[in-house]
């Protein structure tokens, strides 16, 4: 999903994503303004389409999509960036308040979620600031990977416990 907007969730698309990203860098470069990336995949949404069905996988975007918008500033950018992941620019954030942002949205995801058949509803999620890479898609890759590897032990740790 590259387009410039999606229309299910009414977001920026993967390539508006990353073309906000070249401009926001251009910006950062005069104003040395501090930011952070969120990168998240929704956790369990090709289960929840084949067991409760397309509308079930649907709703679990749109909650997510909906606690994604309560917890960012009118500043913030989101964006649906694939099938089931999303991404997030927290302007004027360093790694503490972004977590702080972190903590608040997976409450929020956690409150929007808790009725659907898919409950609960979660998400693996990366983050990075710009004081750890040179550039923005530097910083995007860096939260991209820390997301995989949070998303990585989820799957170790259900088939750990499915196997026993």
């Amino acid at each position: 999903m590259k387009s410039e907007m999606d229309p299910l969730l009414d977001l920026l698309g993967g390539d508006a994503f990353a073309a906000l990203l070249e401009r926001e860098e251009m910006r950062r470069s005069r104003t040395g303004e501090e930011l952070a990336v969120a990168v998240l995949d929704l956790d369990g949404l090709r289960a929840t389409n084949a067991r409760h069905g397309d509308e079930a996988g649907t709703q679990m975007l749109v909650v997510c999509a909906d606690a994604l918008r309560r917890t960012i500033r009118a500043i913030d950018e989101v964006a649906r960036t694939g099938h089931d992941d999303f991404a997030v620019l927290l302007h004027a954030t360093d790694a503490k308040d972004a977590g702080i942002w972190e903590e608040r949205f997976e409450d929020t995801l956690h409150d929007l979620g808790r009725d659907l058949p898919s409950a609960p509803v979660t998400c693996s999620l990366g983050l990075a600031d710009t004081t750890e890479a040179p550039t923005l898609m530097d910083v995007a890759a860096r939260a991209r990977r820390r997301m995989e590897v949070v998303q990585t032990m989820r799957k170790l740790k259900r088939a750990r416990e499915s196997g026993t």
